[in-house]
């Protein structure tokens, strides 16, 4: 063999050699990322299980024991301010009556002033500062859901304390901003012994609906593709150089809260799926809707 073949021969070599390498290294890093990705996997038996949905809404509390104190005649002034404690016959105002007599405005009750007259509203408010209630505003979609009596969660976030109350009150009247109507529902609550006071701002959470014995996963296991929904069937492990779209199962969503959704397909009970890890790219959408 002439020298210009042997060294045209151990180019060869050396660039096959490279080329060897270069695809061994490529393999073991396609390799080591799969590992990765599969040791970031968790998986999870599917089991019969409950979700619960909720009306969560905040507002500001106020007294559910208030009485107005009204008067006759041309209002003069008042001697007390918002915020004031009065006894029942405390002297709280003056006013000029038909006769150009000036008569005293007395409390009718004990309690604690929320309102003096102004020019939109010519009375006084005495409010028993023990009883308390939060309004708040429930979408058209939920409030015939809600039924008086009904129990209710209260928190407040001033005291980090939360109360059991009840539903006092339903409006039948929606107060409409565009396209979308809400309701103001009424929940009273006994603060007990924790310094609460009226002006603070509250949230009261109301159980709409409990659906027990359905299938449910976790939110970030479903997989979007294609607008249709799926699971990762676990059999992946023992495949994954099989595409994962070869192990999906197609399923339909019904009722979620933040955390769980409810699946639906055959024989899904029992079944060991993979939760991939968040990227952004399989993260579900989904809607509570039971016929989703």
């Amino acid at each position: 063999m002439s020298k210009r073949k042997n060294k045209k021969f151990k180019g060869w070599l050396i660039a096959g050699a490279v080329v060897v390498v270069l695809g061994l290294i490529g393999y073991q890093i396609v390799q080591n990322a799969n590992k990765r990705m599969i040791d970031s996997m968790e998986t999870f038996v599917i089991e019969p299980g409950t979700i619960i949905l909720e009306a969560l809404a905040s507002g500001k509390i106020t007294s559910a024991d208030s009485e107005d104190v009204t008067f006759n005649g041309t209002f003069r002034r008042t001697t007390v301010e918002l915020g004031d404690t009065v006894a029942k016959d405390d002297k709280i105002g003056e006013y000029v009556n038909n006769l150009g007599q000036l008569i005293a405005i007395r409390a009718n009750r004990d309690g604690l002033i929320t309102q003096v007259p102004s020019a939109v509203m010519s009375k006084f408010e005495i409010s028993n500062p023990d009883k308390f209630q939060l309004d708040i505003q429930i979408t058209e979609r939920d409030i015939y859901k809600i039924a008086l009596g009904q129990s209710a969660t209260i928190y407040v976030e001033a005291v980090n304390e939360s109360y059991i109350g009840e539903v006092t009150k339903i409006s039948s009247l929606g107060n409409t901003s565009g396209d979308f109507t809400t309701y103001t529902v009424t929940v009273g609550f006994d603060h007990g012994e924790t310094s609460v006071y009226l002006g603070m701002s509250g949230s009261a959470k109301i159980v709409l609906e409990t659906f027990k014995n359905i299938a449910v996963v976790p939110v970030e296991a479903l997989i979007t593709s294609d607008g249709k929904r799926y699971l990762l069937s676990a059999d992946w492990l023992d495949n994954a150089n099989l595409p994962q779209s070869d192990y999906y199962i197609p399923v339909t969503t019904g009722v979620a809260d933040i955390y769980d959704i409810e699946v639906i397909a055959d024989d899904l009970i029992g079944k060991t799926i993979i939760i991939l890890p968040e990227t952004g790219d399989n993260f579900p959408f989904f809607q509570g809707n039971r016929n989703d």
